[in-house]
């Protein structure tokens, strides 16, 4: 159920991205198109992430890989439909390898966003970079 709530959220937020383009473009409202635009990408690229926190489920549980697998292949498709739209309607070579890359890229930095939110910088900090006197250097 969890696995099935998280894809359909991020389903459901690409949809409404890709619905408010439709009225943007139809309106003739530029700013609105060009922030929908924006909004398709990052559902698209981000998919398997909004899919992994929707659900709740942790990332390396069975349930959490199983979304973030869907999540891929669903925001592999999406991405390279949004970039076939971009280039002219067009398919090129580079689509297909820039797809999985943005997928990978954008959704890893919303996890880890999401990892660090609410932290503060000097927690961030220690959890990435050692601090302390076992991370001194040692003197000869």
């Amino acid at each position: 159920m969890r696995i099935t709530r998280g894809l359909a959220a991020a389903l459901a937020l690409f949809v409404g991205s890709f619905a408010l383009h439709i009225v943007g473009g139809a309106t003739d409202q530029r700013w609105l198109f060009a922030i929908a635009v924006g909004l398709i990408y990052l559902t698209a690229t981000g998919f398997p992430a909004i899919a992994l926190v929707s659900s709740g489920l942790r990332r390396n549980s069975q349930g959490g890989k199983l979304v973030l697998g869907i999540g891929a292949i669903a925001g592999v498709g999406f991405t390279v439909g949004a970039l076939w739209a971009a280039n002219g309607r067009e398919f090129a070579w580079w689509v297909f390898v820039l797809a999985p890359a943005l997928v990978l890229f954008t959704s890893a930095s919303l996890l880890a966003l999401r990892r660090f939110a609410g932290r503060p910088a000097k927690a961030i900090a220690t959890s990435c970079w050692p601090t302390g006197p076992k991370s001194r250097p040692r003197r000869s």
